[in-house]
């Protein structure tokens, strides 16, 4: 199993140590993983993941598991919260593709120029 966070994608970085006559030798630096469960609501299960502590604060800050996976799209979660989600989604009868409006922007200057050219013929 990889050292990495199920939630936040957090994983083993690689590094210098770096000593006073500036010698340099590799090292890792590991994430801050912990093994946790985690209740859905929705589905009335329990998830164990393996979360690290800024993992642990993100679903926190979100209101738990459910609302963590229900409020990122499907491309910025890990494959297993992936599968969460869809379940959720599956469960709650939401569609898997909700309909995002793209802002509206203004047209650049040369096509307000055409436009006037067109209204005045």
């Amino acid at each position: 199993m990889p050292r990495k966070c199920q939630v936040t994608g957090k994983k083993t970085m690689v590094g210098m140590n770096v000593s006073h006559s500036n010698r340099r030798t590799k090292r890792t630096f590991l994430p801050n993983l912990q093994k946790m469960t985690f209740h859905s609501d929705v589905l009335g299960r329990d998830f164990l993941l393996r979360i690290s502590t800024a993992g642990l604060r993100t679903l926190t800050k979100h209101g738990g598991l459910d609302a963590y996976a229900i409020a990122k799209p499907v491309s910025r979660l890990a494959p297993d919260m992936a599968a969460v989600k869809k379940a959720i989604e599956k469960k709650m009868g939401i569609d898997e593709k909700p309909v995002v409006k793209k802002p509206a922007h203004k047209p650049n200057i040369s096509a307000r120029l055409a436009k006037k050219v067109a209204a005045k013929k």
